[in-house]
C-alpha cells in the first residue's frame, strides 16, 4: 500500500481515531496489529521475516543484558546474524545466479525463475537499528526491552517501516510506551508536515522523475552533454524531494499517534561544507554511521597513534564510514565509488582545515558561504552519477556531460551573432534549447527550499495568513487531482534500500 494513496490516508485517519479512543493498555497492541497488517499488504513473507528478526534480536538483547561473561562474543553473534540476514536477502542478486547453477549441477530443479529470495523493503533500516540496539546494551547505554510487544512494534512500526528514519531504541521505545497526545499547536505542525511532504513527493519528486527520459541513465551517449547535466540536476532534486517528502509525511502521521520521529533532512543542498552536508542529509543514518563506525574506528586508531593529525587518523575513519554507507545502499562497485568519492571530499576537507582557525560556516562572510555552498553542491551532484548507474555507464555519462562546456561556448557565440544582427531573432535553430518543463520544475523546487531557508522553519506554510493557506491548500488539491489523472505516481526511491 502506497503511503501517498487515498486508501492509505483513509486508513491512517481510522487508525488514529481508534488509537486515541482505546484504553492506553491496548494502544500498543493496536499499533502492532496495524503495522503487521501494513506489511502483509506488501507480502506476508515480509511480515514473517521482520517478526523473526525482531524476535531474535529481542532475545539476543535479553541475553546480552544478563550475561556476566562472553558479552562481546554474544554481541558479535548478534551483529553477524543481522548482517547475514541483510546480505542473504537484500544482496541475493550477487550470488543467486551462481547458487542456481550449482544446485542444478547437483541434479535438482529450481524452476523457471531459479532460486528467488524475497528482499524485504525496509530491511536495511531495521538492520542498523538492531545493531545499534545490541551495541548500546553491550555498552550499558540502554537496558534490554522487557516486553516483546513494545520491541516488535519498534521494529515494524508502519510509518517508518519502508524508508526510516533510523530510530535508536533508547529514543523511540519510551515514546512508544508513553505517547503524547498532540495539542492544537503540535497537531497543526503535524498537518503541515504532511502537506509539505505531499508537495515534495507528488508535486516535485514525481514530476521531476517522469521528466527524465527512461534511458538517459542507461545510454548516455544518445544525449547531448547539456541535457545530461540537466537530467543529473533533475535526479538530484528528485531523490532529495522524494526522500524528504516521505520523511515529512510519516513524521506527521506518527506525530498524530503521539510518537515523534527524527527529522531526516535540513536543506542539504544549502550546505557550505561536506561535513555540514552529512549533518543535513539522511540525518538519522548519518548520525548512526558517525556513532557506530566513525567514532569506533577513530578510537581504535588513536590507541595506536595519539597524534590526531596522523595520516591514518585523518584518512581511515571517513573512508571506512563512507564505504559502509555505500555498501548499506547496495553491494555494487557504483555504490562503493559513490561512498569513496564522499570519503575523498571529507578527507580533503579535514586536511585543508588542519591549520586554519576553526570557524563555523555561519561566521563566514556571505560571499564565502555562497561560493562554498555552490562548490559543495557541484561535487555532491557529481557523486550522484555512480549512485544512479553502474560504473562503466557512469564514466560514459561523465565524459558525455563534459561536452556541456562546448555547448556553453557555442550558445555564447550564437547569442553574440544574434545581438550583432548576423542571425535573425526568429531563428533559434542553432541553439539547442534545454527542456523548459524541467527548468520550471527545478525553479519551483529551489524556490520551495529557499522559502524554507528564509523562514528557518520546515512548516513555513503554517505562519502564512489564513487566506494564503486556504489558497495554497486549494491549489494543492487541484494539483493532486491533475497528477492522479496523469498517473505520475512513482514508488519512493529509498524503498529500494
Amino acid at each position: 500500500m502506497s503511503i501517498t494513496s487515498l486508501l492509505f490516508a483513509a486508513c491512517c485517519l481510522i487508525v488514529i481515531l481508534i488509537y486515541w479512543h482505546l484504553p492506553s493498555r491496548y494502544r500498543t497492541w493496536w499499533l502492532f496489529a496495524v503495522s503487521v497488517a501494513f506489511l502483509i499488504t506488501w507480502s506476508w513473507e515480509l511480515a514473517a521475516i521482520m517478526l523473526v528478526v525482531a524476535t531474535v534480536n529481542f532475545y539476543l538483547g535479553h541475553w546480552l543484558g544478563i550475561a556476566a561473561n562472553g558479552r562481546r562474543s554474544l554481541l558479535w553473534i548478534g551483529i553477524g546474524f543481522n548482517v547475514i540476514v541483510l546480505v542473504a536477502l537484500k544482496y541475493s542478486d550477487f550470488y543467486v545466479s551462481a547458487l542456481t547453477r550449482l544446485v542444478e549441477r547437483l541434479g535438482f530443479q529450481t524452476g523457471a525463475g531459479g532460486l528467488q529470495l524475497l528482499a524485504p523493503v525496509g530491511l536495511s533500516f531495521a538492520t542498523v537499528q538492531m545493531i545499534s540496539y545490541l551495541v548500546d546494551i553491550n555498552e550499558r547505554i540502554v537496558k534490554p526491552e522487557a516486553r516483546w510487544m513494545e520491541f516488535a512494534l519498534y521494529v515494524v512500526y508502519f510509518p517508518k517501516m519502508l524508508s526510516g528514519p533510523v530510530e535508536r531504541a533508547r529514543v523511540i521505545l519510551p515514546r512508544i510506551k508513553q505517547p503524547q497526545a498532540p495539542d492544537s499547536d503540535s497537531a497543526q505542525r503535524y498537518f503541515w508536515l504532511i502537506v509539505m511532504g505531499v508537495i515534495r513527493k507528488i508535486v516535485l519528486a514525481n514530476t521531476l522523475s517522469v521528466l527524465i527520459p527512461a534511458d538517459a541513465f542507461v545510454h548516455p551517449n544518445a544525449y547531448q552533454g547539456q541535457d545530461l547535466l540537466l537530467y543529473l540536476l533533475t535526479y538530484a532534486f528528485a531523490i532529495y524531494n522524494d526522500f524528504a517528502g516521505y520523511t515529512s509525511i510519516v513524521r506527521g502521521i506518527s506525530g498524530f499517534l503521539g510518537i515523534e520521529l527524527t527529522s531526516n533532512f535540513k536543506l542539504p543542498y544549502f550546505s557550505r561544507n561536506f561535513n555540514e552536508f552529512w549533518e543535513r542529509w539522511h540525518i538519522s543514518l548519518s548520525n548512526w554511521l558517525r556513532d557506530y563506525i566513525f567514532f569506533p574506528v577513530s578510537r581504535v586508531l588513536l590507541k595506536q597513534n595519539r597524534n590526531r593529525e596522523h595520516v591514518a587518523n585523518l584518512v581511515l575513519p571517513p573512508l571506512a564510514t563512507m564505504l559502509v554507507s555505500g555498501m548499506w545502499h547496495g553491494l555494487g562497485w557504483n555504490f562503493l565509488l559513490w561512498g569513496g568519492l564522499h570519503s575523498i571530499y571529507l578527507i580533503v576537507e579535514r586536511v585543508t582545515t588542519l591549520r586554519s582557525i576553526k570557524r563555523l560556516p555561519d561566521e563566514w562572510p556571505k560571499w564565502r558561504q555562497a561560493f562554498s555552498a555552490l562548490g559543495v553542491f557541484a561535487f555532491v551532484i557529481l557523486a550522484w552519477i555512480p549512485f544512479r548507474m553502474d560504473v562503466s555507464t557512469a564514466w560514459q555519462y561523465f565524459l558525455r556531460m563534459a561536452r556541456t562546456l562546448k555547448w556553453i561556448k557555442l550558445a555564447f557565440w550564437f547569442l553574440r551573432e544574434k545581438i550583432l544582427g548576423v542571425v535573425a531573432w526568429n531563428n533559434w535553430v542553432g541553439l539547442h534549447a534545454l527542456d523548459i518543463r524541467i527548468l520550471v520544475m527545478l525553479s519551483l523546487a529551489f524556490i520551495f527550499d529557499w522559502m524554507q531557508y528564509r523562514h528557518k522553519d520546515e512548516t513555513f506554510f503554517a505562519v502564512w495568513p489564513a487566506w494564503a493557506k486556504a489558497l495554497s491548500l486549494s491549489l494543492l488539491a487541484m494539483l493532486l487531482i491533475i497528477f492522479s489523472l496523469a498517473s505520475t505516481g512513482t514508488p519512493f526511491i529509498y524503498q529500494g534500500f
